[in-house]
């Protein structure tokens, strides 16, 4: 991890949840399949899902690493109007969140919550914050509206920003296909990538002061 910027995983709640075991029922000679070959061929099948998840002939975009040029991206937030990454750096460093979903996923609600009601520090840092996700716009501008977001939340509906970032979900089935994993990118003035700083914690200032410290790294202004 980045220095100064490292932080654990919760150790419980949610990553109980996804580290909790499943138990199998017994054998059972009456039926053709038993319940441990059902679930390894459900495995098989989501893995290869998983492996097809940019389509047939397309190939995964590339990991973007510290010092990489970022992306450029135009997409618009809840109020309608139109963010570019070009015009973002022109105004100083900024992060780039990028969050599973506004509309589903509970973490996410309660990321972009604490992100929004912290904007004021993020500024005085001389930075700013966009968040992205494959939300439709009309589920964006109503999560924004209910809980008064005013950090930009930006729809990417197509997920092209998501693929340009390497940020796709690995596993995801339904209406969850394209959805992004959780990252944040810092980006400087000059639009190279300067940290990714992994942002876990939504109780407490850890992430918040994080990410602060980032902004001020980028900006060339660490005090």
């Amino acid at each position: 991890g980045e220095p100064g910027f490292s932080a654990r995983r919760p150790s419980g709640g949610w990553k109980a949840a996804l580290t909790g075991r499943l138990e199998s029922p017994p054998y059972d000679m009456s039926s053709n399949l038993c319940p441990r070959a059902l679930m390894l061929l459900a495995l098989i099948a989501l893995l290869a899902a998983g492996a097809n998840i940019f389509g047939e002939g397309v190939t995964k975009p590339k990991e973007i690493a510290i010092g990489d040029p970022a992306p450029p991206f135009v997409l618009k937030d809840q109020n309608d109007l139109e963010f570019s990454l070009g015009t973002l750096t022109r105004n100083g460093p900024v992060a780039v969140v990028f969050i599973r979903s506004i509309d589903w996923c509970s973490y996410c609600q309660l990321q972009t919550v604490q992100l929004s009601q912290n904007l004021p520090k993020f500024q005085a840092a001389g930075g700013q914050v966009v968040m992205i996700c494959y939300d439709a716009p009309e589920k964006v501008k109503r999560f924004a509206k209910r809980r008064k977001i005013n950090v930009p939340i930006l729809s990417d509906p197509d997920s092209k920003t998501i693929d340009a970032y390497a940020m796709r979900a690995r596993i995801g089935a339904g209406d969850q296909v394209g959805s992004a994993q959780h990252g944040t990118f810092v980006i400087d003035k000059s639009g190279i990538v300067r940290s990714k700083p992994y942002l876990t914690s939504f109780e407490g200032d850890a992430a918040i002061d994080a990410l602060v410290g980032a902004l001020k790294d980028a900006a060339g202004d660490r005090r």
